[in-house]
């Protein structure tokens, strides 16, 4: 797939559903439900989910560098457009903005844009994503890439988070450390999400919450490597099973969701 097919896709996307400019959301709502945002335009057709993060899909990296390309592409016709420097975001921003307006800065893309190559995306393995903080996002790609590894390996959470602790790394040097593992692991990446989320659920609250009050101190959020570093000399992860690792994790961020609570107790009655 190139950036000409991706422009020509999000046209056809674009006349099927309607064009919706950021300014015409207020609070949340769109004037028309099925309409879709310029960048939800782009995603879908690459294949991504519109709310996604690039760290999402096994080839981020890749599509990181083609997607940063071609939005370089579509500032650049903007700009002649509005003859002055702009971006494609800010043009098409305001409530005003009609589709043909993007239709059009579409078109001059097509005229002016070199060919950008992009990837095949193929998405992390989840299960229960609702459930999930950080859904989409960085860290949401970090926990998907945690539970794969543990469905794959069944060594226990603890070990995993225990063998995060040899260095600090930053959440996208973790992820590029996982997804080695994965590689590791099966070179296809044909991994499978975890059968329970509710460890994963619990790490991320806990990660979340112990962030939070970091920041009311004033002081620099952690990475997840550094939650596993700081946690490692009172948790003491190494060798724990799945259960006393959640009870752990509980214990740092207590949870407050009567749905979450009864597949903990399920989860711990197993």
């Amino acid at each position: 797939m190139n950036s000409r097919e991706i422009l020509h896709s999000a046209q056809t996307r674009l006349n099927e559903k309607g064009f919706v400019p950021y300014g015409a959301v207020k609070l949340g709502k769109r004037p028309n439900t099925e309409g879709l945002l310029i960048h939800e335009a782009i995603r879908e057709s690459i294949g991504m989910k519109f709310d996604d993060s690039v760290y999402m899909y096994w080839e981020w990296k890749e599509l990181s560098h083609s997607l940063k390309a071609l939005w370089i592409e579509l500032d650049s016709a903007a700009s002649k457009i509005a003859n002055r420097r702009t971006t494609a975001i800010a043009h098409v921003y305001e409530e005003s903005v009609g589709q043909e307006a993007v239709l059009a800065l579409f078109e001059l893309a097509l005229e002016n844009t070199s060919v950008i190559e992009f990837p095949t995306v193929t998405r992390r393995p989840t299960k229960s994503e609702p459930t999930i903080r950080f859904v989409g996002k960085l860290m949401g790609a970090l926990l998907a890439t945690l539970g794969a590894i543990e469905e794959a390996r069944s060594s226990g959470y603890g070990d995993l988070f225990s063998s995060l602790t040899d260095r600090v790394r930053s959440n996208e040097e973790l992820l590029e450390h996982l997804d080695a593992l994965c590689l590791s692991i099966d070179p296809s990446l044909a991994l499978k999400p975890p059968k329970s989320v509710v460890v994963l659920r619990a790490l991320g609250k806990a990660f979340e919450d112990l962030n939070k009050q970091r920041a009311k101190d004033d002081l620099a959020e952690f990475s997840l490597s550094e939650f596993f570093i700081e946690t490692e000399e009172s948790a003491n992860w190494a060798g724990l099973s799945d259960a006393v690792v959640l009870k752990r994790l509980l214990t740092i961020s207590p949870e407050d969701s009567e749905a979450a609570e009864k597949a903990i107790a399920k989860f711990l009655a197993e």
